[in-house]
């Protein structure tokens, strides 16, 4: 009897404490809550990091058509871990993240921000990547850095002023690696759209 008499008081509070919230109502002396600072958790610019939440990229720019082809980025196993990017045009990177900078910061290449040489948005942030290995089908001489091989990538996923999701690489062949106070030689830049 005891046990249902328990159960019967907490059902009444917890339909008291209900009721109140419906209704909005307030308990004598309980102060209202008050927003005072915005928010900011928002992003000016929608961005993802690579290879989570779209996979199918088409090539934009004149480049990125002519040297690679589409584009389909995906994780080899987990975050963290290396990220493959298999171009239509016969190139496949293996490459392992190890920075994420904001893309107004210096790149290292001519004093140009990554910003300026992906042509992206400032605002948004570019995630930096170390080539592990870059494969070519049989009868391709060239990757993404021609002949020379390509050492290190600059990549940024974002949404562009048209509302579109792009992706942005950047390749470097040299041996320091972005940011650097040495060269890490840009030999290339690609652009594509969500498909």
């Amino acid at each position: 009897m005891r046990g249902v008499i328990v159960a019967a008081m907490a059902a009444v509070l917890v339909l008291g404490a209900c009721q109140r919230e419906a209704n909005d109502q307030q308990l004598p002396g309980e102060r209202p809550v008050t927003v005072v600072e915005p928010e900011t958790r928002v992003d000016a610019v929608p961005q993802e990091e690579p290879a989570v939440a779209r996979s199918q990229w088409r090539a934009a720019s004149e480049q990125a058509r002519t040297v690679t082809g589409n584009l389909r980025v995906s994780l080899e196993d987990r975050r963290g871990g290396p990220v493959v990017f298999a171009f239509a045009n016969g190139i496949t990177v293996r490459a392992q993240p190890y920075n994420v900078v904001p893309a107004e910061q210096r790149s290292g290449s001519g004093g140009q921000s990554f910003a300026a040489i992906l042509a992206g948005d400032p605002r948004v942030d570019a995630y930096l990547y170390r080539v592990l290995d870059e494969n070519l089908i049989p009868g391709r001489q060239s990757g993404l850095c021609g002949e020379a091989g390509t050492r290190n990538m600059a990549v940024s996923e974002f949404v562009d002023a048209s509302g579109r999701w792009v992706f942005k690489i950047a390749a470097f062949r040299g041996e320091a690696q972005p940011p650097s106070s040495a060269d890490p030689e840009l030999c290339g830049a690609y652009a594509y759209t969500a498909q």
